[in-house]
């Protein structure tokens, strides 16, 4: 009876997982779909598309095409009404600048990258290739490495504003493993500042650039209510 009461306790057990397994391959599913065809864009053109029941960016430059976000990072602007050159995707609301293949933001304002995704041409038919899991979110975040004890070099970042986040970021992104130590005479985490006088009823708690948890997954130190004299 033991042995029989185990085994339908492991068949119960598999069934709960199974369950789980539809919405998880619901996620992860590929979409594929015809986007536009190749004489919809001229070379050195960018269109805003619907794909998967969202609106991506689609590029031709130099004879190739590629999709990234069609939404900058740092305010949500259209990129479509943007300005494209020399693989560059220029923002037209505070000049945020993004690499039109990788999606990588290359000039500040904004901290995070657009998605990029899979193009493939067939034909006369432009077709984009993407999971539901990646066009869930507008935004990304670049790679970056970890602190490493090898590395006894230190950067001190003055300000906890947007400049000093970006600047922190941009180190770990370039493979800088030593110790970042962000100062600051704000109680609060670094937030965006300018935002503060478009919506007043905001705080730096809501518009914090990043949470506590991304600080510390960084090995990015922040210290808080200092003050640097020269």
């Amino acid at each position: 009876m033991g042995s029989s009461n185990s085994k339908s306790r492991g068949i119960s057990k598999q069934q709960s997982q199974k369950e789980k397994k539809p919405d998880e391959e619901a996620s992860d599913q590929l979409i594929e779909e015809v986007v536009c065809k190749t004489s919809d864009l001229q070379d050195g053109e960018m269109k805003a598309v619907d794909f998967g029941g969202s609106s991506i960016l689609v590029v031709r430059e130099n004879g190739k095409f590629s999709a990234v976000g069609a939404k900058c990072t740092h305010y949500g602007a259209p990129l479509a009404k943007g300005v494209l050159c020399n693989g560059r995707i220029r923002c037209p609301w505070h000049g945020a600048c993004f690499n039109s293949t990788t999606g990588d933001i290359e000039d500040f304002p904004g901290l995070d990258s657009l998605p990029v995704y899979e193009v493939v041409v067939k034909e006369e038919d432009v077709v984009v290739k993407a999971t539901k899991t990646s066009l869930s979110s507008s935004k990304r975040i670049k790679k970056m490495v970890k602190a490493s004890t090898d590395d006894s070099r230190t950067f001190l970042i003055v300000g906890g504003g947007p400049a000093s986040v970006s600047c922190a970021e941009t180190l770990r992104q370039e493979g800088f493993c030593g110790k970042i130590i962000i100062a600051t005479r704000e109680t609060h985490l670094p937030f965006d500042k300018p935002k503060l006088s478009k919506s007043l009823d905001s705080t730096p708690e809501k518009l914090a650039l990043r949470d506590v948890r991304f600080y510390e997954d960084s090995d990015i130190i922040l210290r808080h209510e200092l003050e640097v004299s020269l």
